[in-house]
């Protein structure tokens, strides 16, 4: 639910605020895939990490066409999209890089845990 609930909640704030996305979606996004990472199990962690691409791109993707669909007919949705793509890229970073700290946070305490 965070990793996708969360970005939604920025996606609406962005949409409501101004055109595009911004500033409150990327960082619900990444808050919500840190959330999800640090919520699932060790099997979740790849799906966390692997899914945060596919749920930036798509959430941005619903957002747009809900609030400016009459704007992505024929072509321009192919140049949208190729937009969101290239917009979203580092908020998709972001979000993997953000599991991927907090993964390697829960493997340390584990180790420290068993250790200490």
């Amino acid at each position: 639910m965070a990793a996708l609930g969360l970005p939604l909640v920025g996606a609406v704030v962005d949409e409501l605020s101004g055109p595009g996305m911004g500033l409150a979606f990327a960082v619900c996004a990444v808050l919500g895939t840190g959330l999800s990472a640090g919520l699932s199990t060790r099997r979740g962690w790849w799906w966390v990490v692997a899914a945060s691409p596919l749920v930036v791109l798509g959430v941005t993707a619903a957002a747009e066409l809900a609030a400016n669909g009459d704007t992505y007919r024929g072509k321009a949705l192919a140049t949208g999209s190729a937009k969101w793509v290239v917009h979203g890229f580092p908020v998709m970073a972001q979000a993997a890089v953000a599991a991927l700290l907090v993964i390697v946070a829960r493997v340390a305490l584990d180790r420290r845990r068993r250790h200490g």
